[in-house]
């Protein structure tokens, strides 16, 4: 166990071997159990502890792209002992963070900023023989961000400056592009020089006394202009499953041990995925609409559309980690007849709010975009939570935003798309990470504006049987219900399970919403209604901020029938902040987004 950072100054080279050894091992028993970005960081141990070595951190920043290749320099700077709490509420980030250490010099969730921020270091340092060094991957390279900062260095006066880039041939999934051949083409000499920088390798990354040498000598022997050194590694490095399998390896669920279940569970289906339905509904649409074409960032696997790409590969675009340019290529495809369909991440659909802008809505250009992990993401944290994607979506003029909490509303929504063709602008489809339940609970009535209605209380009962004995569905509202709760898109079973916890004799209507935009009209229709509830409580599953519930008690406020006596609005969401890692039970109990806070914004004990 390392906790002093200048320890490893004395090490031999034997003895950071088996240093080497020593973290690979704590990385993957901390991976096997909490869950992780696992293959990445297995393949960059021998950097970490070279660029360690040789290079004062903090003072002379080691920037790294993103967190999946860090593990190891977190291990390095004082976070041993703490390395088992690695994702879990209250525990290190599985990223790169400010707040954790200040070895972390520029924080990272998201691709392709180390170069940016090391070129920025390096300037400060511009009068100083002071170093830093980025280490960015070679998918990171195919993004635009990084090409933007290469093209900034020719001519710019910087201080020492190392770029490493962890070639290991791999995004998530393979590379793709012109990017990954030029540097595996004994091309790269030429075009890094072209850039101001000099070129050396391709080198071996795990080669830790080659690595060690060749920094020696670059201290001694910097000539002026900045560096990039490759290298050449093997993601999944020293664990034989991830070896074989580094895409499946790439991020890794907590391994679950004990007895296996009884054998008639083995034999259930399970439940499809959101991206799984999604993904087949995409399938079956270009099976009888050959203008049909599927389009992502580097993630096939994730976003469930290398089912498509097997299928139909002349119509499926992989465009590597670069989400403007997806946004406007479906753009262009859509001006010309054809009709795209994006699947991207939520947090890294952020990336092209511009090109939705811009390219998409003002044109009203009709394209279809899957925001995949909407919603918590738990582990990942702030950076990889889907919470800011109703904000930014429903801004957007011309917008269409739907929230399906269920594998028939997806479907439908797909079903309707094809029938009646896509509308000019963005049509987002969101969805959490996870199983799709088949139905959204038989209880609640369409109203065929995208919402779900029903009512509690004596008065429902009345009606029929109940859902956990006091909810029942009604075609009508009652008036003198006082209390009108909206649940938005997959908060619905908190709700749900927090209405069911009320006294028998407690009533109000429960309005379930899947079209964030346009907003049903029938909803909105009781803010007219001279009995409209007294009461609105609103969840949602994004940031308060901009989110469904301040547009909804906006728009019920001109609608309004009555001058001057607005009903109590009551909005449960994330607060206006990061949202922090950890379980999603612990998120939202820390958050005010759990079911108790519902129950009491209910008014139950």
């Amino acid at each position: 166990m390392i906790e002093a950072l200048e320890k490893i100054q004395d090490f031999n080279l034997t003895q950071l071997e088996e240093l080497a050894a020593d973290i690979r091992q704590q990385i993957i028993s901390v991976c096997l159990k909490n869950g992780g970005h696992l293959g990445a960081s297995l393949g960059t141990v021998e950097i970490a502890l070279a660029l360690h070595r040789h290079f004062r951190s903090p003072a002379e920043p080691i920037i790294w792209d993103v967190g999946h290749q860090a593990y190891a320099h977190k291990l390095l700077t004082g976070r041993w002992s703490r390395f088992d709490t690695l994702r879990k509420f209250g525990g290190l980030s599985g990223f790169l963070s400010r707040a954790e250490s200040e070895h972390d010099v520029f924080g990272a969730g998201h691709s392709s900023t180390s170069l940016s921020a090391a070129i920025a270091a390096a300037w400060t340092r511009r009068k100083t023989q002071s170093w830093t060094a980025a280490v960015i991957g070679d998918g990171g390279l195919t993004a635009g961000l990084a090409l933007e900062a290469l093209q900034q260095v020719r001519g710019l006066e910087l201080g020492p400056l190392l770029f490493v880039i962890n070639d290991n041939q791999m995004s998530i999934s393979p590379n793709v592009g012109a990017t990954p051949a030029l540097l595996g083409g004994g091309r790269a000499a030429e075009y890094f020089d072209a850039l101001g920088i000099d070129y050396v390798g391709p080198m071996d990354g795990h080669d830790l006394g080659q690595l060690l040498g060749f920094l020696e000598g670059l201290r001694k022997n910097y000539l002026g202009r900045p560096v990039a050194l490759h290298v050449l590694t093997q993601k999944g490095r020293g664990y034989e499953p991830a070896e074989e399998n580094p895409s499946g390896y790439h991020g890794i669920s907590p391994l679950i041990s004990g007895a296996l279940p009884p054998s008639a569970d083995l034999k259930k289906p399970k439940p499809l995925s959101y991206s799984e339905v999604f993904a087949r509904q995409v399938c079956e649409w270009a099976r009888r609409d050959p203008k049909v074409v599927a389009i992502t960032a580097a993630m096939p696997e994730g976003t469930g559309l290398s089912l498509f790409a097997q299928e139909f590969p002349e119509r499926f675009f992989d465009v590597g980690i670069a989400e403007s340019h997806a946004i406007t290529f479906a753009a262009g495809l859509a001006a010309q007849g054809w009709k795209p369909v994006v699947s991207i991440y939520s947090t890294f659909l952020q990336r092209g709010i511009d090109q939705l802008i811009h390219d998409v809505a003002l044109q009203k250009l009709g394209v279809i975009i899957a925001v995949d992990r909407a919603g918590l993401v738990g582990p990942d944290g702030p950076t990889h939570h889907g919470s800011f994607d109703i904000a930014y979506t429903k801004m957007i003029p011309g917008a269409h935003v739907y929230a399906p909490a269920s594998e028939a509303s997806l479907k439908e929504i797909f079903v309707q798309l094809e029938a009646r063709g896509i509308p000019d602008g963005p049509v987002f489809i969101r969805f959490p990470r996870g199983s799709a339940p088949l139905v959204l609970s038989e209880n609640l009535f369409d109203d065929g504006e995208g919402c779900y209605w029903l009512q509690t209380g004596p008065l429902a009962r009345t009606r029929g049987p109940g859902f956990n004995g006091t909810l029942a569905s009604t075609k009508t509202w009652d008036p003198g219900v006082e209390t009108l709760v909206i649940s938005v898109g997959h908060s619905l079973p908190k709700v749900l399970k927090a209405l069911g916890r009320m006294p028998d004799a407690f009533q109000a209507l429960l309005v379930h919403v899947e079209t964030i935009k346009p907003l049903s009209k029938k909803l909105l229709g009781l803010a007219s209604n001279a009995n409209s509830p007294r009461r609105v409580i609103v969840i949602e599953e994004g940031i308060r901020s901009g989110g469904f519930g301040e547009s909804f008690a906006s728009a019920w406020a001109e609608r309004s029938s009555v001058s001057g006596d607005l009903p109590r609005f009551k909005l449960i969401a994330y607060p206006d902040r990061a949202t922090p890692h950890g379980g999603l039970a612990e998120i939202d109990r820390e958050a005010e987004v759990d079911e108790d806070t519902i129950l009491r914004a209910l008014g139950g004990v």
